[in-house]
Order: C-alpha cells, then structure tokens, then sequence
C-alpha cells in the first residue's frame, strides 16, 4: 500500500502550517489566502464551539445565532489580534475567545440579528441540536465535553483524509472491508478470514493491509493534532489528553 499517504510528511514541515500560523497570517494581514484558510479552520469546529455555547446555558436557537456571530468576529479579526502561540494549545485558545465572546454577550442584553458585512460560515444547523441531543449527559461539564468534541473531530477529520488517501489509490473497497480495524481492538470485528475472502487477498495480507492502515490513520490524526499546537513537544502531550478526552479520563 506505498501509493496510499505519504511518510515522508515531516514534523518541521508539519509546524510550517498549523492553525497557529494561519491565525497570525490573517491577523495580519488581509490576505484572502489565509481568510480562507482560516474559514476552512472555522468550518471544522463550529460544531465543538456550538456544543460549548448549548452547554454553557444557551438555549438551541440562540446558539446557532450566537455560533455564527462568533465565527463572524473571529474572521473579521476582532479577537485575532489577542491570538499568542505561547498560550499553547489553539483548542485551548479558541474556548478562551469563545468565553470572553459570550461574557461580552451577556453584558451587552441584546438580540443578536445575522447579517451585516461579513460571510457567514455555511453551519450545518440543521443538524446541530441533533447532534447535541446525542451528546452525554448534562452531568459532563462544558470544558469535558468540548475536549471529547474536539478529538471526535479530529479523528473524524483523521479518518476522511483517510479514505481520500484510498480513493485516490483505487483502494475504495479495501478501505471499505479495513476500516472497522481501526477501534483500537488487537482483532478487527469481522475475522480477517472474511475480509480476506471480500478483497480476494489472503488472511495473513489482510492482516497486514489492517495493521497498514492503523499506521496510516495515526500518522494522520498525529499530523492533525501536530496543527492544533506551537510547538513539536506538545503534540504527545495533546495526544494523552485526546485519548482521556475519549475515554473519559481527565488526562493529563
């Protein structure tokens, strides 16, 4: 499977593009190259703010609104200027933005109206509260749930970029028989006989295709988590905190 990813990714190369670079390259200045980016950025956790905004009090409605007038400020610079990659982590920044945003808001009492001079970020609202309806107990405090949001999304970003990966090998089909091995679990659900029999390979290939992608998939999702901090010795880190986030653990 050497045509599926790419090893040589390194960890310098990796820190020349983080969420931390394309924040200070649109604060500035006013490239729409990094204004892009950064709603490209914004695109893929609008949903961990929302779930923050919900369980922060707001009701199902003016969270969609005030979600929207976050990112909208966000873009529009207003709370880029304060960004400092000393602060470490940009999960740990955002949540920061995010609660100095909804302070403003409560002092100001008003009815937040969407509109104005800015291009909103295309929210899949409709399926927000129904997202957040799935989401643990009202018992899980804001800051435990957004950490459990934020490595959901960054194992389902791990995963698509994935399965792009096999797509453009013509692996569709082993990607589709293999990825149920990515649990976790020493055994993928089905036995490697049938999976085997699926693609036509042997079991001791299957098995070997499976232990490929797990590589794979964790060189991704370590390349994901690399981006969302400063600095190269964070990322072990930030990877123990992911995986107490989904288990349920406070981490480290």
């Amino acid at each position: 499977m050497s045509n599926v990813g790419n090893p040589a990714d390194g960890g310098a190369a990796r820190f020349q593009n983080t969420h931390w670079s394309l924040i200070l390259a649109a604060s500035q200045a006013d490239s729409s190259q990094a204004h892009e980016a950064l709603s490209r950025l914004c695109q893929t956790y609008w949903y961990a703010v929302y779930v923050f905004i919900r369980r922060r009090g707001a009701e199902a409605e003016p969270a969609k609104d005030l979600t929207q007038e976050f990112f909208s400020r966000l873009l529009a610079k207003q709370y880029l200027r304060t960004a400092d990659p000393e602060r470490g982590r940009f999960r740990t920044f955002l949540m920061s933005c995010v609660d100095h945003f909804l302070s403003n808001e409560r002092k100001k009492e008003r009815t937040l109206k969407r509109g104005g001079n800015y291009t909103f970020i295309p929210l899949e609202e409709s399926s927000a509260e129904e997202r957040y309806q799935t989401e643990p107990s009202e018992t899980m405090s804001p800051d435990k749930l957004v950490d459990r949001r934020w490595a959901l999304t960054l194992l389902d970003l791990s995963l698509e970029q994935l399965k792009q990966e096999y797509v453009a090998a013509g692996k569709v089909a082993q990607f589709d028989a293999l990825q149920e091995c990515l649990s976790g679990a020493k055994e993928a659900p089905s036995s490697f006989a049938q999976i085997a029999t699926r693609l036509g390979i042997s079991p001791a290939s299957a098995r070997q295709a499976a232990s490929r992608m797990r590589c794979r998939f964790g060189e991704l999702l370590r390349r994901n988590v690399a981006k969302t901090v400063s600095n190269p010795i964070e990322v072990e880190p930030e990877m123990v905190h992911l995986r107490a986030a989904l288990s349920g653990n406070d981490g480290a």
